[in-house]
């Protein structure tokens, strides 16, 4: 089984991009995964990744290197590590870390679909238009991975 974790919080303007592709995927994955959406963050993620072998996470991210509405693709090695300012603000490479150096049992295979976006602080639902306009790509990003990537045909099997 592969879940396909979609983070996010749609009160959030564009940070609801996460859930906005998981409403696009329903029912359009191959047997064998799950879509999942999350608001969950830091250290909690650790719940929904645990006992999983494959995860996609579906995220947005504001990097200021892209514009809004680039839809990003990377091996979650890439993501280097990020330690936050504090145990209560850590990203994810820091929660896989710690989790696999204690023993937790996470994913073997992780891979994020990022989606860069405008606006992740006014408290306000829905999409700017741009990062509306992204979640096709997004979702043809993801179907591609599901049905091609090597490294998830044995849990799709």
């Amino acid at each position: 089984m592969v879940l396909v974790l979609c983070l996010g919080n749609d009160l959030l303007h564009d940070d609801g991009v996460g859930w906005a592709v998981a409403d696009a995927l329903e029912g359009r994955v191959p047997p064998g995964v799950v879509v999942r959406r999350s608001a969950l963050s830091g250290f909690y993620l650790l719940d929904e990744l645990v006992n999983w072998t494959h995860v996609l996470v579906v995220d947005a991210v504001q990097t200021g290197a892209h514009p809004p509405g680039t839809v990003l693709s990377f091996p979650f090695e890439a993501l280097g590590s990020d330690a936050g300012p504090s145990p209560h603000a850590v990203g994810l490479p820091t929660v896989v870390a710690l989790g696999r150096q204690s023993g937790v049992p996470l994913p073997e295979w992780i891979h994020i679909v990022a989606i860069e976006v405008d606006d992740m602080e006014s408290f306000i639902e829905g999409l700017t238009p741009a990062v509306r306009a992204a979640v096709p790509r997004a979702v043809d990003v993801i179907r591609s991975l599901l049905t091609a990537a090597p490294a998830l045909a044995p849990a799709l099997a």
